[in-house]
């Protein structure tokens, strides 16, 4: 096949376009090609590292965006335990406030508890009462033990406080008690 070049297709940098079966073709001349191709092996050099660049940079994009993420959770994390720690707070308080009346409450049964068994060991056990005063609680109840186990018994308590007498108690001796009830309510 021979092709035949007019003038007209030379073009000023000395390259040649022809059609050939309706598509168009440029010829070049040798030495321009290989400066063409020079340039091209330059530039997949550059592109290489470029594209090397751009994949660094796209792994360090992805880290910090997993990086935000984490920042994210945690600190949604954060809010939601600071929101359950402000509520134990208050429920903690409350629970302080309980234990202090309970606390309080306590306090007032164990001093009337003490002066109660105090006031045991002074009259149906006839101890001094100087002599447990200063007792606490403990030591009270475990006099008290000590005195049961040791077999004392307490004084049983007057309750008619020595007073009263309104009668004859001769006329009593020898009643039954439901006698003794049927006087009792007739005399009122």
């Amino acid at each position: 096949m021979t092709i035949e070049v007019q003038a007209s297709d030379i073009t000023q940098d000395g390259s040649i376009k022809l059609t050939v079966d309706g598509k168009a073709i440029t010829f070049v001349k040798e030495s321009d090609l290989g400066a063409v191709k020079a340039q091209l092996k330059d530039k997949e050099g550059e592109v290489s590292t470029l594209q090397t660049k751009l994949a660094d940079s796209v792994t360090k994009a992805d880290e910090s965006h997993q990086d935000v993420l984490k920042e994210r959770a945690s600190k949604k994390t954060f809010e939601e335990e600071a929101g359950k720690s402000a509520t134990l707070s208050t429920e903690v308080e409350g629970l302080k406030t309980k234990v202090a009346d309970l606390e309080k409450v306590g306090g007032e049964r164990d001093t009337k508890l003490t002066e109660r068994l105090r006031g045991i060991l002074t009259t149906g056990y006839k101890i001094d009462g100087e002599k447990i005063k200063d007792m606490a609680l403990d030591a009270l109840e475990q006099t008290e033990r000590t005195l049961i186990l040791t077999g004392v018994t307490p004084t049983p308590a007057k309750y008619d406080g020595g007073g009263g007498g309104g009668g004859d108690t001769d006329e009593l001796k020898g009643k039954s008690a439901l006698a003794l009830a049927t006087m009792g309510y007739a005399k009122k």
